[in-house]
């Protein structure tokens, strides 16, 4: 047993020390010294110093030896402090209650006191009220903590703060009966421990030595330096674990938190502050179940914070603002998050908080593999190379995309890949216009590391960019399956779908605003404005269109791509997919554009002829004022109701049923409700004028529709000759894919949409694909006889189409096969040809017709125009004015006739000598008068 001046004298030496591995040897040394054994409460305050410095050296598990060591010679307030502080950094929150709870008899107001704040970190606040009543009286911010939790347990109600302790005290005991950890040892032999601290105190200080001066590099900002000094310390099985620890937070510095993950695993499970370093690795990793796993119970400051940044990432802001349960200064930093989600109003954030109690498990996702044990001279040389790949990182940052791409290529061995090399490789080759192989090398940094939301978003752009959208969307999908919805992953996929026009999806992908970057939010505040902003209906609908046509689009190119892919091959349809991936959705966004414009004119119109006609009926009526205008709105409304019965009705009819029953049925109720508003009954007239307004307000409704209809034709027929080789090769895929099913053949229905289908393929060959191309005359007509070369060629399947001679579907297959290729690659010179005829005639531009027809039209109507306008001042009388009227009008007759038809002037010349046949005259065109009549004498 030492002596109050020994011990004061090695406490005073102690702090003079600056080396935790000194001061451990010295302390130590001499306890180990003493003959008796260390029983006097006194010598706690040495033991307690130790444990501090053990825990500093990373010794964890000696440390909270000694402690409990010294906690049982002096249960005082400082000890048990440092106890309970060293077993919350290592996530023991249950042991340090255990042996606090131990402690009540002998030292009931210190550990009440210490139980307060374990309590209220946990959870518990009835239970911290009453440990803080029997606790040491501290003024400040314990107190004011003490009055928070008296009011949140009822205040002065003491039954709800019974009610609440009960529960409390249950959960508890349920919680630790069920962790075998809390136990007590019996007896605790401190001198092993001593001399192992002594045994190992060269080691110790000559990891602390080359501890500080990896400090010093680190804080000078040469990371691969103070990396390089850790390499050949952690290859020894026995380092120190205080090395490791500053090797993992070397790694995180070096970009690398997979590499800082599998570090980990070397040391001691419940090392201190380790599970919050595990988290926050996973959560740089983006594998939210993994990091809300590892802080789910912790009950300390750090705990808390990381366990709101995971709720918070995951899109969950009312459980993340009650996870943070802190004192009042510190809560004060959340104090907006608290008005965000409700403020006072505590019904409104209990709902926010089951909804989100709810969505917990399919925000956070599934959990990741585990961590990967590895020896230690292989994560020694991983950590040699990400050393390495740091240093090629920041040379090559100030080089131009070449010579980057150039330097990272040249330490890129596809045996021991980085992430961080494969990251920064990628995008060196994709600004160098390297996209393909930008692709590969960050699909195999994502197979790496399949979690991080980076990696999603570099290789989902070099999708967009290769115009793979169809892929983008389905690598984005898996991994919001996979890895839950991290905040820019929900980013990613909203912006995705915001590029394909998709305004509704992009805003439900982004979800909530927790997590969400600036320009995230900015962008899901436009899409809320663009989808309807507060009116849910509309939006409602609007998605339901959206997720239809998307998902009709997929299949639609999925299906494609797999008839592609058995042409050309899996390998190269990947590539090659993207001309008909980009045609039909241009086609499916047409469409759905024009659905909805016929929506609208369907709606606008009947709303629109039904208030018209409650208006006409209020106006037609004798009634007094009031009466007319309730007249009017009643029947506005039976007719909007009508309407709204008959859209459903025919919603369904064919095309063809429009002109046999539907046109039909609106024009007899029109007639009948006309004969029915002409009777002299009150009742008659309105029930007709209510008939006659449904009849007309159908029929806008019916024109509507049909002007929409009709303007979707001509967009598709529009965008088809926009992009032929598309449309070409669409419809040809098409026509493989049910060619290949034998049970269509033998349907002549069939047959006859697919002879539509080939020839809309031929005109689009033979007219619009070489005006693509065409740059000056010689070459348009170059190209169009080599398209009407190959349209003549696709013409000639029609006629195997519909004999179907014997071997015909097997010859229309490889011409197809053959067609698709070309199309798909852009070799349009191996088109399959045939030699057409010479086209009799030449085929005008639109522009050039139509300053046609205006012309004609000029001229043919000049003379009339004149006619009428010099009437004022000629001042014709009748019989003048009628005859230049019919003389005018039958100019321009005749001179429309001429121009629209060249051979008239020979049926009009043929007409007259048929006339004049008839009176005996003969052909007066055939007759000269400068010519003898050789007619023979008839009198001869």
């Amino acid at each position: 047993m030492l002596g109050r001046m020994d011990r004061d004298g090695l406490l005073r030496r102690a702090s003079e020390l600056d080396d935790p591995a000194e001061i451990s040897w010295l302390l130590a040394d001499a306890m180990l010294g003493t003959e008796s054994p260390l029983q006097d409460p006194l010598d706690a305050d040495l033991i307690r110093a130790l444990a501090e410095e053990q825990n500093r050296l990373g010794h964890d598990a000696r440390s909270v030896l000694l402690l409990e060591f010294a906690v049982r010679l002096a249960p005082d307030w400082l000890t048990l402090q440092t106890l309970r502080t060293v077993l919350q950094n290592r996530g023991d929150d249950l042991v340090a209650v255990a042996r606090i709870q131990a402690l009540l008899p002998a030292s009931s107001e210190a550990a009440n006191t210490e139980l307060f704040d374990l309590y209220r970190d946990l959870g518990y606040p009835a239970l911290a009220q009453d440990a803080h009543r029997h606790g040491i009286s501290v003024a400040g911010e314990r107190r004011t903590e003490r009055l928070r939790l008296w009011w949140i347990t009822g205040g002065p109600l003491r039954p709800i703060r019974s009610r609440i302790r009960r529960r409390e005290t249950a959960r508890l005991e349920k919680r630790m009966s069920a962790d075998r950890s809390v136990e007590l040892d019996a007896d605790i032999d401190v001198q092993p421990l001593l001399k192992e601290i002594v045994d190992g105190s060269d080691r110790d200080r000559a990891a602390w030595r080359l501890l500080r001066r990896v400090d010093r590099l680190a804080a000078d900002g040469d990371v691969p330096a103070a990396a390089r000094l850790l390499i050949e310390p952690l290859s020894a099985a026995d380092a120190s674990p205080r090395l490791i620890w500053a090797a993992v937070e070397l790694a995180g510095r070096l970009d690398d938190p997979g590499l800082a993950l599998r570090l980990t695993a070397r040391l001691d499970p419940r090392f201190g502050y380790l599970k919050l370093r595990q988290a926050e690795l996973y959560l740089d990793l983006d594998r939210l179940r993994d990091a809300w796993t590892l802080v789910q119970e912790g009950g300390n400051d750090g705990y808390r914070l990381v366990r709101e940044r995971v709720l918070r990432t995951a899109g969950l802001p009312f459980l993340a603002v009650e996870a943070r349960r802190t004192t009042s200064r510190e809560r004060s930093q959340s104090r907006r998050r608290w008005w965000l989600t409700g403020g006072p109003l505590w019904f409104v954030r209990a709902r926010g908080r089951r909804r989100d109690q709810q969505n917990l498990s399919t925000r956070l996702g599934p959990a990741g593999a585990a961590i990967e044990v590895e020896r230690p001279d292989v994560l020694a040389a991983k950590f040699a190379v990400a050393a390495k790949v740091r240093e090629a990182i920041d040379r090559a940052a100030g080089e131009n995309h070449s010579d980057a791409a150039a330097r990272l290529g040249a330490i890129y061995d596809s045996g021991r890949p980085t992430v961080p090399l494969l990251d920064q490789l990628a995008w060196a080759l994709y600004f160098d216009d390297q996209e393909e192989l930008a692709l590969q090398r960050i699909r195999e940094a994502r197979a790496i590391e399949p979690g991080k939301a980076s990696l999603l978003d570099a290789e989902v752009t070099f999708l967009k960019y290769l115009d793979r959208y169809v892929e983008a969307l389905d690598v984005s999908d898996r991994y919001i399956e996979q890895f839950g919805q991290v905040p820019e992953a929900r980013a990613i996929r909203a912006e995705l779908l915001s590029d394909l026009a998709f305004a509704t999806l992009s805003f439900d992908a982004f979800g909530p605003t927790e997590g969400l970057g600036e320009s995230a939010r900015a962008l899901r505040r436009r899409l809320w404005w663009r989808t309807g902003g507060p009116l849910r209906r509309l939006r409602d609908r609007m998605r339901r269109s959206d997720e239809t046509t998307l998902e009709l689009w997929r299949t639609r190119a999925a299906g494609l791509a797999r008839v592609l892919g058995s042409v050309t091959g899996p390998s190269k349809a990947v590539n090659l997919r993207f001309i008909s991936d980009h045609f039909t959705f241009r086609e499916a966004r047409e469409r759905l554009k024009w659905q909805r414009f016929n929506v609208v004119a369907r709606l606008t119109a009947g709303f629109s002829a039904s208030v018209a006609g409650g208006i006409t009926i209020a106006l037609a009526g004798d009634s007094a004022p009031l009466w007319s205008v309730m007249t009017g709105v009643l029947c506005a409304a039976v007719i909007l109701a009508l309407l709204r019965r008959a859209d459903s009705v025919t919603r369904a009819e064919p095309g063809d049923r429009l002109v046999t029953r539907v046109i039909p049925a609106i024009v007899v109720i029109g007639v009948a409700g006309y004969l029915l508003s002409r009777a002299d009954e009150r009742w008659a007239f309105l029930i007709g004028a209510t008939m006659v307004g449904t009849a007309v307000a159908a029929a806008c409704r019916l024109f509507a529709a049909a002007g929409g209809r009709i303007a979707k034709v001509f967009a598709l027929r529009r965008l088809g000759g926009a992009d032929p080789r598309g449309f070409a090769l669409v419809a040809l895929l098409e026509v493989l894919s049910e060619l290949r099913r034998p049970a269509l053949r033998n349907d002549l229905g069939w047959r006859r949409h697919r002879l539509r289908t080939i020839e809309q393929v031929a005109i689009r060959l033979e007219a619009d694909l070489p005006g693509v191309f065409a740059a000056d005359s010689a070459s348009s007509e170059l190209l169009r006889r080599r398209g009407r070369g190959a349209a003549a060629a696709i013409r000639e399947l029609k006629y195997l189409l519909v004999t179907a001679p014997p071997g015909s579907w097997q010859r229309i297959e490889i011409v197809l096969r053959k067609d698709i290729v070309a199309l798909a690659t852009g070799s349009l010179g191996r088109l399959r040809t045939v030699e057409s005829p010479e086209p009799r005639t030449r085929r005008r531009p639109r522009r050039q017709i139509a300053f046609d027809s205006a012309r004609t039209l000029f001229f043919a109507g000049l003379p009339l125009a004149v006619t009428l306008t010099a009437q004022p001042w000629l001042r014709f009388n009748e019989t003048i004015l009628n005859w230049a009227r019919l003389l005018t009008i039958g100019w321009a007759v005749l001179y429309v006739l001429l121009t629209a038809d060249p051979t008239f002037r020979d049926k009009l010349r043929t007409g007259f000598a048929l006339i004049n046949l008839g009176r005996g005259d003969g052909d007066p065109a055939q007759l000269d008068s400068a010519v003898p009549d050789k007619r023979p004498n008839p009198t001869k």
